[in-house]
This record gives structure tokens, sequence and C-alpha cells, in this order.
């Protein structure tokens, strides 16, 4: 059972029997976790392998915590792909719907630019978003980083070619309920999930959309603000493909 607290390590490749936190996670083992020597932990690279380990020594200036290493483990990538597109919400919004959709499960992430969408991605913004999911890892014991990929129009969505296999999931005020479409993405090894602006899809970009499109879904009578229907629309393909 894989109790306790994660720490990321990217290169960490299973060969080692010590290890070195860099100094964000050592600060947050050490200042924010509160960890001593002797304390248990886990190690992940970000794409698949863990290691348990204990902190053998902690030095403060500068802060070092080594780390002796047991025998790791390489866990596959997840079964299914979920995969959000999504319109940017503003600011710190931003970083709330990845740190949530990351926990519940997203494996890829893009920007779905849109007619009315009023943020863009920024190349000084990714940094950050690859810290927020790496955090997200951390909290739910994610072996495997998101994938963030250059945002796409509309226009380049349509003509991608899909994979018949895939599933393409539509967030809309007319869609079907929850119940409808959980026996379509059972079984589905990827599911691509389509949220607009707030201002809503034009419609022309609705009819695009609908070409490819396997069904839309409905996520309550409310207006909501982006980030919350993102997160919506993970938590509910989490919990239909959960054993």
């Amino acid at each position: 059972m894989r109790t306790g607290y994660w720490f990321y390590l990217p290169g960490l490749t299973g060969c080692e029997t010590q290890a070195l936190l860099s100094e964000p996670q050592a600060s947050h083992a050490v200042r924010s976790r509160r960890l001593k020597v002797g304390d248990p932990l886990w190690l992940f690279n970000g794409a698949g392998h863990i290691a348990p380990g204990r902190i053998s020594e902690i030095v403060q200036r500068p802060l070092e915590v080594h780390i002796d290493l047991e025998a790791g483990q390489e866990l596959p990538a997840p079964r299914r792909r979920i995969h959000l597109l999504s319109a940017l919400p503003k600011s710190e919004r931003q970083v709330t719907m990845l740190d949530m959709a990351t926990q519940l499960g997203m494996t890829d992430f893009t920007v779905l630019v849109c007619e009315r969408s009023v943020s863009h991605m920024r190349d000084r913004g990714l940094s950050r978003w690859q810290r927020v999911v790496v955090e997200a890892c951390k909290q739910s014991h994610q072996p495997w980083l998101p994938v963030i990929h250059p945002p796409m129009s509309i226009e380049t969505l349509v003509a991608k070619s899909i994979s018949p296999d895939a599933v393409v999931l539509l967030a809309d005020r007319g869609g079907h309920s929850a119940a409808q479409v959980s026996p379509l993405i059972a079984n589905a090894s990827t599911i691509y999930l389509l949220v607009g602006p707030e201002g809503g899809f034009t419609a022309c970009e609705r009819d695009q959309l609908t070409t490819v499109a396997s069904a839309s879904v409905f996520l309550g009578d409310g207006v909501l603000r982006i980030e919350t229907a993102a997160v919506a629309m993970v938590a509910l393909v989490g919990s239909a493909c959960s054993p």
C-alpha cells in the first residue's frame, strides 16, 4: 500500500539506492510536511516509476534532503486517456482547473481556442502549469504527469484524425444526462472532453463540434464557470470508468 507523502524527482530511474531532493521538493518535505530524518516517503518521476525511501540526512544551508531508497516499481501508463480540451478561464482559475482535473485523472490538456475566448496560453505561464500538475500528482498519488499540449483551434480539432475507438464528449446545456452517456464511455480507451468559453460556443463552432462529438453532456441547470464545467466533465468520466 503506497501511503505517505509523495515527492517529485524527474531523474529517478530505478537504479538508485540514494537520492537528493531538489530545493523546492526539499522545502516542501521539511518546511511544509515537517518530515525528519528516518521518516518514510515516496519518490516518483512522473513517467510511471515510483520508489519508497527514508530520509537519511537533512542539511539546512543550503537545504538538502538525502534519501535512502528501496526497490522501486514501474507502473503502467493509464489504461485510458482522458484528454481535456477547454477554453481558458481567467488568471488563478486556470490553476484551479488544472489542479483539480489532474487529481481526478486527467492525462492530457489542450487549450481550446474559441471565438469568444478571453484568456490565452502564455509561454511564461506554462512552467507554472507544470508545477501545478506536479503538485496535484503528489497530492493524489498519480504516477504519470499529464501532458500539456500546444493550443488548438476548433477548426484544427475538427480536421484532426480522431480514432474511431475514441469518445468525444461536448459539455452542453442541451446534452444528455451522465447516466445516458456512461455506457458510451465505460470501455473507451481515449476520451476527449470539450469545454467552451464562458460566453459559450458560437452557433458556427457548435455546428462544427457536433460533427466530431459522440455525445453532448448536460452538467446541470446553472450557468457554470469554465473550470467548474471542466472539472465536472473529468469527474463524470472518472466515475463512469471506475472499476
